[in-house]
């Protein structure tokens, strides 16, 4: 996986301009020493990335020791050093909360008009990451958006990503149509 490919995959997943760094030791701490990596540079097991949300490094990432587990590795440490630190109003109690972890995995699942369950509208239709899906849940996973555009008679036809990362649902109507379509999705 490349720098670009897990750019594009948190950008869509948080819904927010992500972008990465890699810590370079040259740079002295108190200049943040991290140094902007090119986009078509592979990501390296153990090894800290800085992560940047609209424009600001906001924490590190420190993937693992397998390939496989990247992008689960990515959530989890955006969700524990990122999202469960922001201070949210809360209406009910009158008062700044930090949200607690349940409600962050809900909001990622629910709130983003254009990206929900790791499925998103794209002008083709909708798609979701699959390249480290195991055979089965991948076929869970389209047999549940096949049912549920079989159900409202929407046409459609699956294909692959070029590189094989994305599973497609092709329908080739207008992106609003695309985005109600996975707003009112529910599994």
């Amino acid at each position: 996986m490349n720098k670009l490919q897990l750019q594009n995959f948190a950008s869509n997943l948080i819904g927010k301009n992500i972008d990465i760094y890699i810590k370079d030791l040259f740079i002295p701490e108190y200049q943040g020493n991290f140094k902007p990596l090119q986009n078509d540079i592979e990501i390296e097991l153990n090894t800290i990335y800085g992560i940047s949300i609209d424009g600001y490094i906001e924490f590190e990432f420190k993937t693992g020791k397998k390939i496989d587990n990247i992008l689960k590795t990515f959530v989890t440490q955006y969700i524990n050093k990122f999202e469960v630190k922001q201070w949210i109003w809360s209406d009910v109690e009158n008062k700044m909360l930090r949200p607690n972890k349940k409600d962050v995995i809900k909001k990622l699942k629910n709130s983003n008009r254009v990206a929900k369950y790791f499925f998103y509208t794209t002008i083709y239709g909708i798609g979701y990451f699959c390249y480290f899906m195991n055979d089965k849940t991948q076929k869970e996973t389209n047999l549940l958006l096949k049912n549920y555009l079989d159900s409202l008679k929407i046409s459609f036809k699956n294909e692959f990503s070029e590189a094989g990362w994305v599973y497609r649902f092709v329908i080739n109507k207008d992106v609003k149509i695309h985005n109600n379509l996975l707003n009112n999705f529910n599994i």
